[in-house]
């Protein structure tokens, strides 16, 4: 409490400060745009100019500013204010007037910013080069708020946060309102699996026990059959199993992160088997890409339902060795520090569920610097980086569900190349996939291809799907449509 009344004490002597002159030509300029605002009606017109005037995008960047508009009011008018119940300014300043008339609501948060930041939000995340002229009008309706006296700084500044909060959100309330009520598309023929036998491969090292006991009750109430079992480290017992089931072998799943995904993957990408998936690790990236529920009863009915897909992956190739493919990415550097922290027994010991954490941070803080020729498109490059990073699946962050612009399963590999930056710039850098900004940095290269080969003067470990499983030097290419998996039904096989 006594923290409350020091930070509104502080606010009110910031909002005297601020409305402490006469300023007749800017007080009337902010009158007349803080009136343009009411009811949101000047961002109601900005968007249909741009819906007008505009593409498909700009389109859907007009729809989405206006969808944040609405669940902000909402949630601004509704309940907040009368929570939190903060009068008005007082009427009077000496011998001045109110500039205009005094809304009859309460103060905390202010409508008008709230909604022209996620207007500005919205709008910004689908086509952000419109925040430049944005942005800076959103910011000066919300100061016109403090200027003319009929809100406090703090009412101003927590609607402005409260809008970017509702603008960042809106994206998954339109995706899901679109599922919901579009008229599903005339459905092409699609392969589907022609078995309820499974061959259940289990990583002990991810998912909750309560997730896996949740997964075998929904099988059996599917009407599916476990016809074997094995551990992701017994994957050497994979292909006697499937030979002996016959011409129609069972579907393969996965019950784990994008590590365990790869290692069956990887030994199943050359036959006719079919890989299934019940996401129960951390991040589950690659299952994320093709659109299988992380409900585990939801993945579990998609097993006995779902569409077969030809989906890409990757593959490292080295001399004299059998190529290992993945299914999510490969990446050498930071990402291999990190997953060397991350294993280690006394650190899994001292931090617990912080061991994740820990080793981002000591991976980052070291960050070995190593050199590399890499070869793609007929040209060949002397490079010096401390990440380097194969994507074949887009979709990375965990629930987060941040995607690489442009990518895809579309017969190419997305390649991130990070040179040695000051840390400042990396973190900088990693904050733009979460606002969905795209725009060039200095010292990342990101390009794509359907093959590259990295050369080094040392042999380098290199992680495929999160674990320590391969060596530099290698060729890395994609393998169009080689993996045949069970797909949500509104995912797009595009090599079929």
């Amino acid at each position: 409490m006594r923290f409350l009344a020091a930070l509104d004490a502080f606010d009110r002597r910031l909002f005297n400060r601020l409305t402490r002159e006469e300023r007749r030509f800017v007080d009337l300029s902010l009158k007349r745009l803080s009136n343009a605002a009411n009811r949101s009606v000047l961002w109601v017109a900005i968007a249909g100019l741009i819906a007008i005037l505009g593409g498909r995008r700009e389109q859907r960047a007009a729809l989405r500013g206006l969808v944040s508009i609405g669940i902000t009011s909402t949630l601004v008018n509704l309940p907040l204010k009368y929570l939190a119940r903060r009068d008005r300014p007082p009427i009077g300043r000496g011998d001045r007037p109110l500039p205009i008339s005094l809304p009859g609501s309460f103060s905390f948060p202010s409508g008008h910013s709230a909604s022209a930041f996620a207007f500005a939000t919205g709008i910004g995340l689908e086509e952000p080069k419109l925040l430049v002229p944005l942005l800076p009008l959103a910011a000066t309706v919300a100061y016109s708020r403090v200027h003319l006296r009929v809100h406090y700084p703090f009412d101003v500044l927590a609607g402005a946060a409260i809008g970017v909060g509702m603008g960042l959100a809106s994206g998954p309330l339109i995706r899901a309102a679109r599922q919901r009520w579009e008229p599903p598309a005339p459905a092409p023929d699609v392969e589907r699996a022609g078995t309820t036998r499974l061959i259940l491969v289990v990583s002990p090292h991810a998912g909750h026990k309560e997730r896996m006991a949740r997964a075998r009750r929904a099988i059996a109430d599917s009407g599916l059959e476990v016809a074997a079992e094995i551990a992701v480290d017994d994957m050497h017992r994979l292909p006697y199993l499937l030979q002996r089931n016959g011409s129609q072998p069972p579907i393969v799943v996965a019950a784990g992160g994008d590590g365990t995904v790869g290692a069956v993957a990887n030994a199943i990408i050359a036959t006719p088997a079919v890989l299934g998936i019940l996401p129960l690790g951390t991040s589950n990236d690659f299952a994320r890409s093709i659109k299988v529920p992380m409900n585990v009863e939801k993945a579990v009915r998609l097993l006995a339902g779902g569409n077969i897909s030809g989906v890409d992956a990757g593959k490292l190739t080295r001399d004299g060795e059998e190529p290992r493919h993945f299914v999510h990415a490969a990446a050498a550097g930071i990402n291999v520090q990190f997953a060397s922290f991350a294993t280690r027994a006394d650190l899994r010991a001292r931090f617990g569920r912080l061991t994740y954490a820990v080793a981002m941070a000591i991976a980052m803080k070291e960050r070995p610097v190593f050199n590399c020729e890499v070869e793609f498109e007929g040209r060949t490059e002397q490079l010096s980086l401390v990440h380097m990073s194969i994507i074949n699946a887009p979709i990375f962050g965990g629930f987060l569900d941040l995607k690489l612009p442009g990518g895809g399963h579309d017969r190419t590999l997305d390649v991130i190349m990070i040179e040695h930056l000051p840390i400042r710039r990396l973190l900088r850098s990693a904050l733009y996939p979460l606002l969905r900004v795209h725009r060039p940095i200095r010292g990342f290269r990101t390009f794509q291809v359907s093959q590259l080969r990295v050369r080094t003067p040392e042999p380098m470990d290199v992680t495929l799907d999160g674990e320590v499983a391969g060596k530099l030097p290698g060729k890395f290419e994609v393998v169009p449509g080689g993996l045949r998996v069970i797909t949500s039904p509104n995912f797009k096989d595009k090599h079929r």
